[in-house]
């Protein structure tokens, strides 16, 4: 099939070029029938393809489709068990669950080669085109750094990242601004596309209307199946729903389009005030149409490396934590005493009265605990799942206790 031949080439050396396309180069060509030579097969006619926001029809016979997907080999990952290479989905969040710092991840961990978030392996590595309408240069480059470090990448490193940035959000109902993400995607060939967020690059299209934002995804969708990249969309979750899964993204058209489709729950997060490091602990739900329905916990910390400089560097760490989806409760979120009861019970690895845990305490720790806090503090654990306790056999026995499993009973 011919393509037009003013159809940006990928400029092999010198700066990076600043698109911009005059409304007039969009014209609509009256699209006719025609014979595609190399397939014989029908097709309409691709002039003026760049040139136009019509998307074309084509067809095909079923043998020369099932030819073709021979023909190109087996499938590949983006990331492992997640998303496949050239999958379209949506990732949604509540507000400040960490949405940029997940895109950021899988920017850098595509671009680099390495697992997003420590779990996932990339299988397709390569360039990656972000629109950020959120936030500053500033901010995503020191993010992008902080990723990278704990990734075991130099600054250095980093910085020659094959990530390319644009700090606005696309307008995909708009014509030229489709072009513009055409052109760059053409010239960068990038294996991922990162838009953050959907709101700002909706552009006024209503959520709820499946139809309106169908459409409006599709066009998106088009450009980055045309170069054969995957595309993550970032949304946020309604404000008045329940749970903290897919249904809460907002609307019914990103959920109904994309083809994987993430959820992040928070489900604690705090501030040490001594050195200002931010923990946050997520629920990640995982849906598509390739993979089974997956339920992980992930725990998140960021802190600065000179607490309040906003010039030093960030420091990030992203590990898994399941407690958030076993029902064991939250290990994160533990006080200093049930902590330590927790690690008693575990180092027993037998039921035993609060006697002989306080005891064990004293021993590790240099001191005891006061029976109020042991009894709230086990109380708690109780309630969380994490420990259970036996019942006294007659009246003036103490009650044993115990962790529930060995999982649990980790101390992080």
């Amino acid at each position: 099939m011919s393509q037009n031949s003013n159809e940006a080439a990928p400029n092999e050396s010198g700066p990076e070029p600043t698109t911009s396309v005059p409304t007039s180069q969009f014209r609509r060509p009256s699209p006719t029938l025609c014979l595609d030579h190399d397939q014989h097969e029908p097709c309409l006619h691709r002039s003026h393809w760049a040139q136009t926001d019509i998307r074309e029809l084509t067809f095909h016979s079923l043998a020369a489709v099932a030819a073709e997907v021979d023909a190109a080999g087996p499938p590949r990952w983006l990331f492992k068990g997640v998303i496949v290479a050239g999958d379209y989905g949506v990732m949604s969040a509540e507000d400040k669950a960490g949405k940029t710092w997940a895109v950021i991840d899988a920017a850098v961990s595509c671009a680099a080669g390495l697992a997003w978030f420590v779990e996932f392996a990339c299988e397709d590595p390569g360039p990656v085109l972000v629109f950020f309408g959120e936030g500053s240069r500033r901010k995503a480059v020191r993010r992008i750094r902080a990723v990278a470090e704990s990734k075991g990448l130099t600054r250095e490193q980093a910085d020659a990242l094959p990530i390319v940035l644009c700090f606005r959000a696309p307008r995909l109902g708009n014509a030229e601004h489709l072009e513009l993400i055409r052109q760059a995607a053409a010239l960068h060939r990038p294996k991922l596309v990162i838009v953050d967020p959907l709101y700002l690059a909706a552009g006024g299209a209503k959520g709820s209307d499946l139809y309106s934002m169908g459409e409006l995804l599709q066009k998106a969708q088009h450009v980055a199946q045309e170069i054969g990249a995957s595309l993550i969309i970032s949304h946020h979750w309604n404000k008045g729903g329940t749970g903290d899964g897919h249904d809460r993204a907002s609307g019914v058209g990103p959920g109904a389009w994309g083809r994987f489709l993430i959820s992040v729950a928070v489900k604690s997060r705090r501030s040490d005030p001594a050195t200002g490091e931010s923990t946050v602990c997520q629920k990640w739900s995982l849906r598509g149409d390739e993979i089974p329905d997956t339920e992980m916990g992930l725990i998140r910390r960021v802190h600065e490396e000179i607490p309040g400089d906003l010039s030093s560097a960030m420091h990030y760490s992203v590990q898994r934590d399941d407690s958030a989806t076993s029902g064991s409760g939250r290990q994160d979120d533990l006080s200093p005493a049930e902590r330590k009861l927790l690690e008693a019970m575990r180092t027993a690895g037998r039921p035993e009265i609060v006697r002989q845990l306080v005891d064990r305490v004293a021993a590790k720790h240099g001191h005891g605990l006061q029976r109020e806090t042991c009894s709230r503090a086990l109380n708690r654990l109780a309630g969380m799942g994490l420990v259970d306790q036996i019942a006294p056999e007659r009246v003036g026995m103490a009650a044993q206790w115990f962790v529930v499993d060995e999982a649990a009973g980790q101390v992080a």
